[in-house]
């Protein structure tokens, strides 16, 4: 295939642009990728996206750009540091891995092919280290650049929240200039004992582009992490969230909001693995749908052998506006404790029009009614952020962007 064929031009004209460690890291990384099953429709994890459409574009492999914005303290434009803080330890992925701050096995070979493909294009990418005993804010742009050409993108950030730290990150990916993108991006997150991280990741993907997002979580004794995800669906836009609860005690919460209209299409599927005892998840996303578009979720939660005193709880609801719009949904649950408390619910349905019609005899236009109603339905999920100006701020930008539901 052309598109395969572009990728291994790429990593061969750019793998001696890495030393040290990182250099074999990608190497293995590549071979692991290209000796594997690119995939499609026929594998169960990708039944209802299509990322074989991926291998009809005709790319190339591109870490140019530069930017700057006083408002975020990280900058990366197509995956390259262009903008770092002077008060954090970090860095690029090469510097990370050679002094230390980044265990090896967190590039390890895997088995999903877009982890393996970011790998080998390791270039570039940021770590940033959250110092124990520290209470941080720290504001990320993920900029996508583009002159009007065909590119493939490999942006990855490293976070490690060192023992009891108590930090937020707000991460901001955006698309600046025209042209087709595929963005294959992975960000690595180590919360170690007692830490606190809350992450939110808002994505602003132009009309042309294919996202595959990993979010990969490993969590130690008695940590927090609380994720906010705000997504828009795009020609394919998949984030998967990989959490793994290490360790007694650690908590997780996952909220999320997705919105996608017009013929295009989003998929989330995340997993959270119970390795430990007496640790608790609890997931809550919704879906808003118009045009012919189509939304996948797909939640899964599995608790492993030995832990006891699960307390797991998953919930995704979707609005679809349109007669059109599809949605697949499907929680899972795989259950190997026997002393534990599982719930999971999906549900689908439209606007109340009973309630339309109470909005509307009070004096409020339809689209006034409506505007009311979804507002309603995307509070639930944003009133979780802490930060009282973030939680301003993000409700501002997703009344924005709601689907108009024609």
């Amino acid at each position: 295939m052309k598109t395969i064929e572009q990728f291994r031009e790429d990593f061969d004209n750019t793998l001696n642009l890495s030393k040290g460690r990182i250099k074999n890291i990608r190497s293995k990384a590549f071979d692991k990728f290209i000796s594997g099953k690119f995939p499609t429709r026929k594998d169960e994890y990708w039944k209802y996206s299509d990322p074989s459409s991926i291998l009809k574009l005709d790319l190339k492999f591109n870490d140019s750009g530069s930017f700057d914005n006083e408002n975020y303290d990280i900058i990366l434009s197509n995956g390259k540091i262009v903008k770092t803080p002077t008060n954090f330890k970090t860095g690029s992925v090469a510097e990370g891995l050679d002094n230390g701050d980044i265990p090896e096995d967190l590039l390890k070979e895997e088995k999903n092919q877009f982890l393996n493909l970011n790998n080998a294009f390791a270039i570039n990418g940021c770590y940033l280290i959250l110092d124990s005993e520290v209470k941080k804010n720290v504001k990320i742009l993920n900029l996508i650049s583009n002159d009007g050409i065909n590119q493939a993108i490999y942006p990855k950030l490293i976070i490690i929240a060192k023992k009891n730290s108590d930090s937020t990150i707000f991460e901001e990916i955006r698309v600046k200039g025209t042209g087709v993108n595929f963005v294959n991006s992975v960000t690595d997150i180590i919360i170690e004992n007692g830490a606190n991280l809350e992450h939110i990741i808002l994505d602003d993907h132009a009309k042309d582009t294919y996202n595959i997002s990993n979010v990969c979580v490993k969590q130690k004794r008695d940590s927090n992490f609380i994720s906010h995800n705000f997504s828009m669906g795009k020609k394919l836009a998949r984030r998967d969230f990989n959490i793994e609860l290490l360790d007694t005690g650690a908590n997780c919460d996952l909220y999320g909001l997705y919105f996608v209209d017009g013929n295009n299409h989003i998929d989330h599927h995340t997993t959270i693995e119970h390795k430990k005892e007496h640790c608790t998840s609890n997931e809550h996303y919704k879906g808003i749908l118009s045009g012919k578009a189509v939304g996948v979720f797909n939640g899964r939660i599995h608790v492993h052998p030995g832990a006891q005193k699960t307390d797991a709880i998953q919930n995704n609801q979707n609005l679809l506006l349109t007669d059109d719009a599809i949605i697949h949904t499907k929680p899972e649950l795989e259950i190997y404790a026997d002393d534990v408390k599982c719930t999971h619910g999906a549900t689908v349905g439209q606007l109340d029009e009973k309630a339309l019609f109470y909005l509307r005899a009070r004096g409020l236009s339809h689209k006034g009614a409506q505007e009311l109603l979804m507002r309603a339905y995307v509070g639930e999920i944003i009133n979780h952020i802490s930060n009282k100006n973030i939680r301003s701020e993000m409700m501002d930008i997703v009344l924005k962007r709601l689907p108009k539901g024609d």
